[in-house]
């Protein structure tokens, strides 16, 4: 879990700068870092990686592919990783195994939009509250269910939700921006196996 937290932080340092007072998403990332107990030595480590101070010169990115899952399903894929060619190679290579194929570069992301995600648990909270919460803050969406509370909005309302978030007490279990399908299908149970199995 360690380094997956460390990929995260070394994004969002080589995004937004080294300095989480005006790095948002960085400050998102350490503080999810710290609610799994990782090492501050680590979380610096990982600061320096992403804005390029590392001693070993490797530099992480972020990188997009566009794919189709079986069923014609079009997927984007986000990865991070240190090298481009390696990243492009195993994402093909499970994409087939899979009854996949990759796309090339347009071909699905039409169907995408880029956007704010929060998401976490709904114990102990009253839904009107946190839609209200929401809704003024900038978000386009909050979705319930039993197990999760989800919270869609625009890039821009990034900030304004998360801080909302926290003056509320509220400890976001995933937190970012994702690409999200404009819209969705239904799968019958067995292509929808298929499907998750990529």
């Amino acid at each position: 879990m360690f380094t997956r937290l460390a990929r995260e932080i070394a994004i969002a340092a080589r995004e937004g700068g080294g300095d989480p007072d005006t790095n948002f998403r960085l400050r998102l990332a350490i503080d999810r870092a710290k609610s799994y107990n990782m090492p501050k030595e680590n979380t610096a480590r990982a600061v320096t990686r992403g804005t390029g101070e590392s001693k070993d010169g490797s530099v992480i990115e972020e990188v997009f592919y566009e794919g189709y899952a079986p069923h014609g399903i079009a997927m984007m894929i986000e990865c991070v990783t240190d090298n481009r060619n390696r990243a492009v190679a195993d994402v093909r290579h499970v994409l087939n195994r899979f009854g996949g194929s990759m796309g090339e570069s347009g071909s699905v992301a039409w169907q995408f939009t880029r956007g704010s995600y929060f998401a976490f648990s709904p114990e102990g909270l009253d839904q009107d509250e946190v839609f209200e919460l929401a809704v003024e803050a900038g978000a386009d969406d909050v979705v319930f269910d039993d197990e999760i509370i989800e919270i869609i909005g625009p890039v821009e309302a990034f900030k304004t939700v998360s801080d909302q978030l926290r003056l509320a007490g509220i400890q976001a279990d995933e937190a970012g921006l994702r690409m999200m399908p404009n819209q969705e299908i239904e799968l019958a149970t067995d292509d929808t196996i298929k499907v998750l199995k990529v």
